[in-house]
């Protein structure tokens, strides 16, 4: 029993150690307000669409959103940017006119996709790619 004890003893400075490491420097370097401009091109059976909105970042962390949450033609942007400035996002929402989506689907639909960005300092790109592929632009306000 003394053994372990001695060992969870000698174990708890590295802990802290590790814990209390600063971040690094450029951890908090896209925080900020955002401005996103979406564009979904024509496709054989959907309308274009192209939505401007804002999102903002905090701590690495972004979130952005247009429409009413919870209601048809409305979506959330959400993901973390890393520090090269890779960012794997998640949209998702409820869609919005049937002439907009693909296959004619109804207004109201749960949607989800990935979105993939890269940021370097004020400005970013993004893609999501699923029956239609939408591009993404950011512009830090």
């Amino acid at each position: 029993m003394r053994q372990g004890q001695c060992f969870a003893f000698g174990l708890l400075p590295m802990l802290w150690a590790t814990t209390a490491m600063p971040q690094p420097s450029n951890a908090g370097s896209f925080d900020g307000s955002w401005g996103v401009y979406m564009a979904c091109p024509r496709t054989n059976d959907a309308a274009p669409y192209f939505k401007q909105f804002t999102a903002s970042v905090k701590g690495a962390v972004m979130h952005g959103e247009f429409g009413v949450a919870g209601k048809p033609a409305s979506m959330a942007l959400d993901g973390t940017i890393r520090l090269d400035g890779s960012a794997t996002l998640d949209a998702h929402g409820l869609t919005g006119p049937t002439q907009y989506n693909i296959g004619q689907a109804p207004e109201g639909v749960p949607f989800r996709n990935v979105v993939t960005a890269h940021f370097d300092g004020a400005r970013g790109t993004g893609t999501w790619v699923t029956t239609r592929t939408c591009s993404f632009t950011f512009n830090r306000n």
